[in-house]
């Protein structure tokens, strides 16, 4: 079977703001299984890991680099997720005969990427005070995956969700973990085992402000001025 390759359309990559290099273009110096040596002066790609693989693309991202570098400095600029990027090149080297990803799967995992390492850096970051506003954000993208996509609105009972004490680093955990299986999924099937558990973490953030919001009704008027009522025989204990 001949080999098909991925090719990522110019409007998913602007849409997506996760500039990665087009597989066409790797394959026409570096081979259709990245077993040549592009130019005649690189590494042979089939033959590296995905760390060895994902260090040579963080070095272009920073200008260094072999003899080749500054046709590479071009492919990963400023907007290249390194991780994900190795992690499709791997992939390919891998796979032969490797079938083409249809065009929403592109767009919605390269849409998760981008989200979950924004959320991961503002977490890495984050101060107490941040925290509220971070919930919110992984909220709205955990509705954003629940919403286009049909495989995981099967996974996903929203009854289970319970409330529960999440310290910062565990909250970070679970995102880094999402992020990095999103990198390595390359069907539907293994993108929405990564998106179970981030959704998860989306219910027990809404269950723990719910919590709180119940809590705090139980509480006495905090104005206790003239003219103020007392409630306190009113509210529950």
């Amino acid at each position: 079977m001949k080999k098909q390759i991925i090719k990522l359309t110019i409007g998913t990559l602007v849409l997506t703001s996760s500039l990665l290099a087009d597989m066409d273009r790797c394959v026409s110096c570096h081979g259709v299984d990245f077993e040549k040596k592009a130019l005649g002066v690189s590494k042979v790609v089939k033959d590296m890991s995905e760390a060895e693989i994902k260090k040579a693309l963080d070095g272009y991202k920073k200008g260094l680099g072999g003899p080749a570098k500054d046709i590479m400095i071009k492919e990963v600029n400023v907007g290249v997720d390194t991780d994900a990027m190795a992690a499709d090149i791997f992939n390919e080297i891998q796979t032969p005969g490797f079938e083409e990803p249809n065009d929403e799967f592109i767009f919605q995992k390269r849409l998760s990427v981008k989200t979950l390492e924004k959320i991961k850096t503002n977490l890495k970051k984050a101060r107490i005070e941040d925290m509220k506003k971070i919930s919110s954000q992984i909220k709205a993208a955990a509705f954003s995956m629940y919403t286009y996509d049909k495989l995981l609105q099967e996974k996903v009972d929203f009854s289970s969700f319970k409330a529960k004490k999440l310290t910062k680093k565990d909250i970070l955990n679970t995102v880094t973990k999402a992020k990095k299986c999103v990198d390595h999924s390359f069907s539907e099937e293994e993108i929405v085992k990564c998106r179970i558990d981030f959704v998860n973490l989306a219910g027990t953030l809404t269950q723990n402000e719910a919590k709180n919001m119940k809590k705090n009704m139980k509480k006495a008027p905090i104005y206790k001025g003239a003219g103020a009522i007392n409630l306190d025989k009113y509210i529950k204990k």
